[in-house]
This record gives structure tokens, C-alpha cells and sequence, in this order.
């Protein structure tokens, strides 16, 4: 990417070199400036071709424009057709409390495999962030309803200078690079919602030497 736009900025010095040349009657002149035309003419080519190969890589990704303002445009990956129990409301078809009371003793509880460890239970349940009036969206604190595709906005209300990094480009992942079109993995794309914090990991390789020093040997 660096040579590319390196390419754009010397092409207007050779611009104005051409410039030179066409205005003299020299036939060999004209054919030299003919020929550095082409040369410009053919990097500019492969900088459209280079940008449009980003395009194709991720043309199998499915994306949604991103919701933030006062950013530039880019793109977060689609969320409803990776949820495999999407939409929720094919078991929500009744009120929760009536289904709740269909259950039989025996059956197991639904979502038994979820456990909250986020925040504490006075703070968060599941009603914090999922709509008890339409499963199929999310709630912000203030009731107003969202589309799962941009959960990243709930995630921000709480944890502000993580969002706030996330949309300067300091904190996430882009899928394909930075050329455009950008696209961002979101919160969720990295984070468990229900668990969003890393377990502790030792390093793919041990430091002895580090180790040592943090010993004083």
C-alpha cells in the first residue's frame, strides 16, 4: 500500500515533466512522454486492481453499514445469520412466564449452558440487554430497541473509552486491512457477551531468562 501511494504523489512531478515535453516539436520527445504516460497510466491500473482484490476477499462476508456517528464510513460483519437460534422468537412465541409454566420438571431449563459473569447480579440480568417485548432485539438502559447487527452501541454505554477506541481504529480487529472498504469485527465478534473477559493464558513460549531476572538470580 505504501509503494501505491508513493506512486500517486510522484506522478504529479512526472505530470509536470510531460508537460514540459509536449510543448516542444521533437518527435522523439513526444514518443519519451508517450511512453511515461503509459508507466502512469498502468500504476494507476494496479492501484485500482490492488483495492478491488480487498473488495473480492470479502465479498463472502456478509456486512451491514456501521451505525456511528461522526465517524467515516465502514463496515461491521452481519450478525442474525451467525446466531444459529435466530430469529428468538421461533421458541418465543408466547410470554415468557407462560412458557415457563408449560415446562415440565423433567425438561431441561432453556439457555442451560449460558451463565452471566459480567457484571454482578443487582447490575445485569438478561433483560438488561436482551427485550422482554421483542426477543428478536436488544434494549438499550434506556428501553429504546436494537438490532443485534449493532450490539456494539449497547456495549458502549458501559464501556465507553473501549467504544471510543474501537471506532478510532485502536482497539479491534479489520478484517481484510485497512484499505477500503473497512470492515471491523465488533464486540461480539471477539468478546463472549455473557463472559467478555479473557481467561489467563501462559505464553506460547517460556522466557527463562525473563523469568529469571523478575527472580533476581
Amino acid at each position: 500500500m505504501i509503494k501505491l501511494s508513493t506512486i500517486n504523489r510522484v506522478s504529479l512531478f512526472f505530470a509536470a515533466v510531460i508537460s514540459y515535453y509536449a510543448c516542444t516539436d521533437k518527435p522523439h520527445q513526444e514518443e519519451k512522454s508517450h511512453n511515461i504516460l503509459e508507466n502512469i497510466g498502468q500504476a494507476h491500473r494496479d492501484s485500482i486492481a490492488y483495492e478491488v482484490s480487498i473488495e473480492e476477499d470479502l465479498k463472502e462476508v456478509k456486512k451491514v453499514v456501521a451505525e456511528v456517528s461522526g465517524s467515516e464510513l465502514f463496515y461491521v460483519p452481519e450478525r442474525h445469520s451467525i446466531i444459529k437460534s435466530f430469529p428468538c422468537t421461533n421458541c418465543h412465541s408466547e410470554p415468557l412466564r407462560e412458557l415457563q409454566q408449560k415446562r415440565k420438571p423433567e425438561d431441561r431449563k432453556a439457555h442451560w449452558n449460558i451463565k452471566i459473569s459480567h457484571a454482578g447480579k443487582d447490575v445485569m440480568n438478561c433483560a438488561t440487554c436482551h427485550s422482554e417485548k421483542n426477543p428478536d432485539e436488544l434494549t438499550f438502559l434506556t428501553g429504546k430497541p436494537l438490532s443485534v447487527n449493532h450490539s456494539y452501541q449497547l456495549c458502549g454505554q458501559c464501556h465507553t473509552k473501549q467504544y471510543k477506541d474501537w471506532v478510532g481504529g485502536a482497539h479491534g480487529k479489520r478484517l481484510g486491512g485497512w484499505a477500503p472498504p473497512k470492515v471491523i469485527r465488533t464486540c461480539v465478534n471477539c468478546h463472549d457477551p455473557h463472559k467478555p473477559s479473557f481467561d489467563t493464558r501462559w505464553p506460547a513460549r517460556l522466557n527463562a531468562v525473563k523469568l529469571q531476572q523478575q527472580k533476581g538470580d
